[in-house]
Order: C-alpha cells, then structure tokens, then sequence
C-alpha cells in the first residue's frame, strides 16, 4: 500500500477525533474563550487520562511476564472451578478505577486463559464498590445499598455462567 494510502485510511479511521476537532472550530468562532478552556480542560484530562493507561499497560505487560498461561489457567479457567468464579468476585468488587482501564487487563487476563464467565464476574462484581456503600447508604439508605450490594454479588456467578454459554470459547478477542 502506498503512503498515500496509508495516510488516508489513518484519517478516515479517526472520525471521532475529526468531528472533535469540528467541534472546537465552530466554539472558536462562536465563544473563543469557552473554547479556550475548555481546551484547557481537554488537555489535562488527556494527559492524565494518558499516564494512568501507560500505567495500566505496563502492569498488562508485568501480567504477562510473570504469571504464566499456565498459572492463569489452573486458577481462572476452567480448571479452577467454583474457587475461580469466587476469586473472580472478589476481584472485581475490589478493583478501584475507571473502567476504561480495566478492559485491557480483562483481555490480557482471557488471552492467557481466563474463562469467559471470569470475565463477565469481574464486570459485573465491578459494579459493586466497597468505598461507595456509606455513600449509597446515606443517600438512598441502608437497606437499599446492603441489598442492591448483596444481589450484585449474588448475580454475579450466574450473570458470568450465562455470558460463557453464549459466548463460543474459540470468540477471538
């Protein structure tokens, strides 16, 4: 393929950032200081955004180096059993973080030979977070945070067991 080509399929593939970019013009013409901030704004956010992710794939890359396929397999395929969904639980409610993060963990985690239902029950115990209970007990109450908390956790082994049904072992990521 020619540079030409490559240049121009590099662009067409970045629609959004394009639109993006249309956007701040028209905010430049129309309110060039709003523009300005929140370009600002943008930027701060990206970079930190940026550093968290570089962070996240080193720790993929670390992932890869010392916990073995082998390893991944025993206690999150489906060699661990019932110990490796309840692992799975645990794991994902206790993961802090925005979820964008999480993703390629979970990919890394599969490609080295995690089942499909660790991976639903890491997203769906995910849901559940540890240090927002008091905050969802004080605004929607008690009862409601200790039983939507409980149910998540509950769900999830049958919520991931139902995603491994549908999903065909050999699915490419």
């Amino acid at each position: 393929m020619s540079r030409s080509g490559a240049i121009f399929r590099w662009v067409k593939q970045q629609r959004m950032l394009w639109f993006v970019c249309l956007i701040y013009l028209w905010a430049w013409i129309y309110a060039p200081q709003k523009a300005a901030t929140a370009l600002h704004a943008g930027l701060n956010l990206f970079f930190s955004v940026t550093i968290l992710i570089i962070a996240v794939f080193s720790l993929v890359g670390l992932l890869h180096v010392w916990i073995g396929r082998d390893m991944v397999a025993a206690v999150l395929g489906r060699e661990g059993g019932i110990k490796g969904l309840l692992i799975a639980v645990g794991c994902g409610a206790m993961l802090i973080g925005p979820a964008y993060v999480i993703f390629p963990l979970l990919m890394s985690l599969r490609r080295l030979g995690a089942r499909w239902a660790v991976i639903a029950i890491v997203l769906a115990a995910y849901a559940l977070k540890p240090q927002m209970l008091p905050i969802e007990a004080e605004f929607l109450g008690l009862p409601f945070a200790v039983v939507r908390g409980g149910l998540t956790l509950l769900l999830a082994i049958p919520l991931g067991l139902a995603v491994e049904w549908f999903m065909p072992e050999d699915t490419p990521l």
